[in-house]
């Protein structure tokens, strides 16, 4: 019979997003305190062997790489955090002006045989603070056969407010220019824009290794998924709506956003 203070094996699943950044945080200072005291016995061995070591090029682009990494971190440590719940389950109108980062969200139709072609119906855009900066209803540039409506949240009607494409287009295009642009799966809203943007300044929850590893998922997780394993909110139970997945996109980036970041730093 086992013992009732027998440890007990825990489901890495149910563990809370908070302890899984937690075990990520410990698990990096770990590591990064084995490389330093490899690197200072090393650096030792030298000194007592009489040689100084000399640094291959490979070598020399890893170790500043490491130094910018750990600078970016210690630059992130230092900015002073907006102390703001951005706004996802509850219906939030509030207009904001644009920021640094910014997060995107497009809602298509269909159109073509079976309406299995994505048409832009809908875009929106949030600030760093999940206010809203952009949120308006598209013309659709080809006939619609498919709304979509169960899924889109578009219908008919939505459609005699709508602007057209080109000026659309045009509006998000200076909208995002120069800024971080946050998304999942944004290329596909990249794509029904017919826009482009700097790989640089582009940030895919959709492909992001940190999100996926505390989520437990292999390959690309759903933003559904995500807000559910990393976030522990429930969206998308019907209709989805732009503004809340742009919201959600923006709560993950900024859940991670420190090694994000640095991550990005140590491979540029």
């Amino acid at each position: 019979m086992a013992s009732k203070h027998a440890a007990k094996t825990v489901d890495p699943k149910d563990l809370s997003p908070a302890w899984k950044v937690l075990q990520m945080k410990l698990k990096e200072e770990k590591e990064d305190k084995e490389r330093a005291e490899k690197a200072e016995k090393a650096e030792k061995q030298a000194g007592e062997d009489g040689f100084t070591k000399v640094q291959s090029k490979k070598q020399k682009q890893k170790m500043n790489r490491k130094r910018r990494a750990e600078q970016a971190l210690a630059a992130a440590s230092e900015v002073k955090r907006v102390h703001h719940d951005i706004p996802v389950v509850i219906a939030d109108s509030e207009r904001g002006e644009p920021t640094k980062v910014i997060a995107i969200d497009c809602e298509y139709v269909g159109a073509g045989m079976g309406g299995t072609t994505d048409i832009l119906a809908r875009i929106s855009v949030v600030n760093e603070l999940g206010k809203i900066l952009y949120d308006k209803f598209v013309k659709p540039t080809e006939k619609v056969t498919d709304f979509r409506t169960a899924v889109s949240g578009i219908r008919p009607e939505n459609m005699t407010k709508a602007i057209p494409f080109d000026k659309a287009q045009t509006e998000i295009s200076k909208l995002i220019e120069g800024r971080i642009v946050v998304g999942h799966a944004v290329h596909n809203d990249f794509r029904v824009l017919k826009l482009t943007h700097t790989r640089k300044l582009t940030r895919d929850t959709a492909k992001c290794t940190i999100l996926k590893n505390m989520a437990n998922h292999q390959g690309k997780p759903s933003l559904k998924k995500l807000a559910k394993e990393v976030l522990g909110i429930e969206i998308q139970r019907g209709e989805h709506d732009s503004i809340t997945d742009a919201r959600v996109a923006l709560r993950l980036y900024k859940a991670v956003d420190k090694q994000w970041e640095a991550e990005i730093k140590r491979y540029r």
